[in-house]
Order: C-alpha cells, then structure tokens, then sequence
C-alpha cells in the first residue's frame, strides 16, 4: 500500500467521480482507476462501487475513508516536525 493510493482513494470518495478526482490529483483518469484497483486488490475487498454513471463506497470503503484520512494526516503531522 502506498501513499499515494491513500490520497487517491481519498479524492475519489469524496468527489464519487473519477474523472474530477483524477483532475484533483493531476493524473490521468486510467492511471487513477488502475491504482483504486491495486488498492482493492492489495486488500482484498472491494471499497467502491461503480458504473459508468455511478461510484458509491462500499460499507468497507466508508470504514476504510476514515482510516486513510487518519494515516494521511499523521504523515502530514510527521513531515512538519522539522519545520
């Protein structure tokens, strides 16, 4: 698991599109997709639901949004311990 999939599960739950989270983030919307996918997989549960039309967190998705905002903002609390 890496950081960056954090960030990127965290974008795309809280804008429930890919296109807009991958915009967010400065990537390309296939890029963004394939690691949510990694992430998944890495897991072995499924965090989002979706369609063409349609992305929804999964009730493992929603419980697994509250522990990546944490681990994302102690990292953020670690990097500024030197400033």
């Amino acid at each position: 698991m890496e950081l960056r999939q954090l960030r990127y599960f965290v974008a795309v739950s809280e804008e429930l599109n890919f296109g807009r989270a991958a915009a967010r983030e400065h990537i390309v919307q296939s890029a963004l997709s394939q690691q949510i996918q990694r992430l998944e997989r890495e897991l072995g549960v499924r965090l989002l639901e979706r369609t063409t039309h349609y992305v929804a967190l999964t009730p493992a998705g929603a419980a697994f949004l509250v522990e990546a905002r944490q681990i994302l903002a102690h990292v953020e609390r670690a990097a500024q311990v030197d400033e």
